[in-house]
């Protein structure tokens, strides 16, 4: 009996050692699927290095859009330095829906903890190639600056531009 319960103590205790990091195919999995859906509570409980995972996910051209499109989602739940960053590249260099989620991702997480870094990337994408990014920054800025909303007005050479970020 002694054996036994020692035998489960140990089983126990290194059960638990095994659960730290989440596991990059783990995690995939719960990025599929058809009738996906984010559940904030399962994904609150991938712990420690599950930024570094999403980021390696969202990174990878190989796969699906749709789900480099729900990593970038997920990451918008993981507040880190290394999540804000890479938001900040996301939306300044990749290819427009992929910068367009990342900006979405980037003003869901830190709109409230680091609303400079958020202003600061939407001013960058104001000068974006891609109408549709340039509109989403300008919405963003509508609210948090008049003076520079204003001056994208004036600026803004689109004028089915000027008239969505109006609406």
């Amino acid at each position: 009996m002694r054996f036994f319960l020692t035998t489960c103590f140990l089983l126990w205790n290194f059960s638990g050692v095994s659960v730290g990091a989440p596991d990059k195919d783990q995690v995939l999995r719960m990025l599929e699927g058809r009738h996906w859906k984010l559940d904030i509570r399962v994904f609150n409980k991938l712990g420690d290095d599950a930024d570094i995972i999403l980021i390696e996910i969202a990174k990878n051209d190989s796969l699906m859009n749709v789900i480099r499109f729900r990593a970038l989602e997920v990451l918008s739940l993981l507040p880190t330095d290394k999540t804000a960053s890479f938001l900040e590249d996301t939306a300044e260099k990749a290819f427009t829906p992929m910068a367009r989620r990342g900006f979405e991702a980037m003003k869901r997480s830190f709109a409230k903890t680091k609303p400079e870094r958020v202003k600061q990337l939407a001013t960058k994408l104001l000068k974006h190639r891609n109408a549709n990014i340039r509109i989403s920054a300008a919405r963003y800025i509508r609210s948090e600056d008049q003076a520079l909303f204003k001056s994208f007005i004036d600026t803004e050479k689109e004028s089915w531009v000027r008239k969505a970020v109006q609406n």
